[in-house]
């Protein structure tokens, strides 16, 4: 049998009335309006909330994890850091042999709007070829899941 999980707005009947905000969240017109598609402004919205909304805070949750809590597949979540960081939504900090540490950056430092197709599509390209771009020397989650599909693909290969 399986055990429910554990989940924050599990139980709100049992709270009073007067102990909830009216709302929970407000997104700027900017960012409401800004282009981001679906999974990018999810991915983006739970980086804000794990750093507080501020520079200096700091979301270091795995990105299996990060993408479980938003409801997406690893794969979509791969692609949307990747365009958040791209147009320098937020910064990645590699940590080798840990989980990557993620900041959200200034409106001010935002990659023009107008430039968001472009990046997803040069994402898009370099999924392609992901071999180019693989590098072990600094492993981490998304370059372990990529490099293990290369290496089936060669051994595939390999028996033909």
């Amino acid at each position: 049998m399986l055990e429910q999980q554990e989940h924050p707005a599990k139980d709100l009947k049992s709270h009073k009335a007067d102990s909830f905000p009216s709302s929970v969240a407000y997104i700027h017109n900017l960012l409401d309006e800004y282009g981001l598609d679906p999974y990018e402004f999810r991915l983006y919205a739970h980086i804000i909330r794990r750093t507080g909304g501020k520079p200096e805070g700091v979301c270091f949750a795995s990105l299996r994890k990060t993408a479980e809590i938003c409801k997406m597949s690893m794969r979509k979540a791969q692609q949307a850091i990747k365009v958040l960081i791209k147009a320098n939504f937020v910064t990645q900090k590699k940590r080798n042999g840990r989980t990557d540490e993620y900041r959200i950056t200034p409106v001010s430092e935002w990659v023009a709007c107008e430039k968001l197709d472009e990046i997803r599509n040069e994402i898009a390209k370099g999924t392609k070829n992901l071999s180019s771009d693989l590098s072990m020397d600094n492993p981490t989650e998304s370059s372990l899941v990529n490099s293990s599909s290369n290496h089936i693909n060669n051994k595939t290969t390999d028996m033909q």
